[in-house]
């Protein structure tokens, strides 16, 4: 298999490899295809105890082929790049597509009907020597953040540099490439004989992106936050579910706003369309052109521009997300919101899903409840019900008393309804931050029925 580099270093260009695909295509009179190059190159450094633990590079390439024939679909792809294997790739899809059923909202794009837009900076990756730096300085700056942190499970820095490639039925080309370097953290805390771990991370297009000393302070709070935590009382209270808990809320509902979950009945939105269903305070917005965005690209996965989509407007529902087959099937715009991987035909899934931030400090929202709580783990988000909402989950959360954060509490259980739960909201955080490709703050609700003993 070739490299995603040559050996002087230079990127191996995607367009010989789609048009040797094009070839094979033409030669067996098939007009209707559509071609996916991507191709990756990721190196990782992990540090602990003062020393690089690990450094590891991993290089993929690979080739995905569609074609529609008598309006059939056939899909394949290859992790190699040599003639002989792109050609077998491309005679797999027109096999497939023999045995497929026909399908008349199947389709692809056409590029030049587009005009497409960078919203990232262009970004060289950096040395492994400055990777290596960033790591072992990360576990470093842990350590220091607080003294109950008695050791750093692992610190590491993480560099992928990729390119994607596509060619629509005319030959047309399109193509972006771009560099992400991540860091992580996870800790133990230790005091009167308990321990807890904690972590943190974040992300950028180089090095001097990652707000290293931020990661390493909000790594150690995670961890020394619950020491000591006790049990609370059942109790309906108002409440502040802390931003990363939100997110987790937000990466569960994003499912919903999809086309495909609305056309197969799985959406706990449908026929809300038009109506209010979060708190007339929050807003929601698919972004996939968002400046610093980790889901932010030139282009979807069937190379439909990315946009900005908004989702909720004043707490009412605005737009489903889209891939071209429910744009067509359903009569919705394409939203740009086609995902892929090599090995896999495109799904809808968001981009950057972010929830503007409010304009009350985090202080002030807890200093406005007299007796309430702070949540800052829910577990299990995942396991809510996602046709209804429902869920009742385990969590671990501060006692607000009289405006202050008082003890930690935990082994708790908390019920409701997701839906209810942003339509309960009262206050929006000016805290926001990302979770990945989650953009999100802290809120304030009006009540949350608490689970304890």
């Amino acid at each position: 298999m070739k490299n995603l580099h040559s050996q002087s270093g230079e990127r191996i260009s995607a367009h010989p490899v789609l048009k040797q695909a094009q070839k094979v295509l033409q030669s067996k009179n098939i007009k209707d295809f559509e071609l996916f190059y991507s191709g990756r190159s990721v190196t990782k450094v992990e540090a602990k105890e003062g020393k690089i633990d690990s450094l590891t590079r991993a290089e993929d390439v690979g080739l995905a082929v569609r074609v529609i024939r008598d309006q059939k679909l056939g899909f394949s792809f290859t992790t190699s790049i040599e003639d002989t294997q792109v050609e077998r790739a491309v005679l797999s899809a027109i096999e497939v597509a023999e045995l497929m059923p026909k399908d008349e909202n199947i389709g692809f794009a056409n590029f030049k009907k587009h005009q497409y837009f960078s919203e990232k900076p262009a970004a060289k990756p950096s040395s492994t020597e400055a990777k290596v730096e960033a790591a072992l300085w990360l576990e470093k700056l842990c350590l220091k953040a607080d003294p109950r942190i008695q050791r750093v499970r692992q610190a590491t820095v993480s560099e992928t540099e990729y390119v994607s490639a596509m060619m629509d039925p005319s030959g047309n080309i399109i193509d972006e490439s771009g560099c992400i370097v991540s860091a992580s953290v996870s800790c133990k805390a230790e005091e009167n004989g308990e321990g807890q771990m904690g972590g943190d991370y974040g992300f950028g297009y180089q090095i001097s992106d990652l707000k290293l000393p931020e990661i390493a302070n909000e790594a150690a709070r995670t961890a020394t936050e619950l020491l000591g935590a006790g049990s609370t009382e059942t109790m309906k209270c108002p409440a502040v579910i802390r931003n990363s808990v939100v997110s987790d809320l937000l990466g569960f509902l994003s499912g919903s706003f999809s086309a495909e979950e609305f056309d197969k009945g799985r959406s706990l939105l449908a026929g809300k369309m038009g109506q209010k269903i979060f708190a007339e305070c929050v807003n929601l917005i698919d972004d996939g052109r968002l400046p610093g965005g980790l889901g932010t690209g030139v282009f979807d996965g069937e190379g439909v521009p990315a946009q900005t989509t908004p989702l909720v407007q004043n707490g009412v529902m605005k737009n489903w997300i889209s891939d071209l087959y429910h744009s067509k099937k359903l009569g919705i715009p394409a939203t740009g919101n086609a995902s892929r991987s090599i090995k896999a035909q495109p799904s809808i899934s968001t981009t950057n899903l972010v929830m503007p931030a409010g304009k009350t400090p985090f202080d002030q929202m807890i200093g406005s409840i007299d007796r309430g709580i702070l949540i800052v783990d829910l577990m299990g988000v995942h396991t809510a019900n996602p046709v209804t909402g429902d869920f009742s989950l385990g969590a671990s959360g501060i006692l607000i008393e009289s405006g202050k954060l008082t003890r930690p509490v935990r082994g708790f259980a908390v019920a409701g309804n997701v839906l209810d739960l942003f339509a309960k909201i009262t206050d929006i955080g000016s805290d926001q931050r990302s979770f990945g490709s989650v953009w999100c703050p802290s809120i304030r609700i009006a009540e949350l029925s608490v689970g304890g003993q």
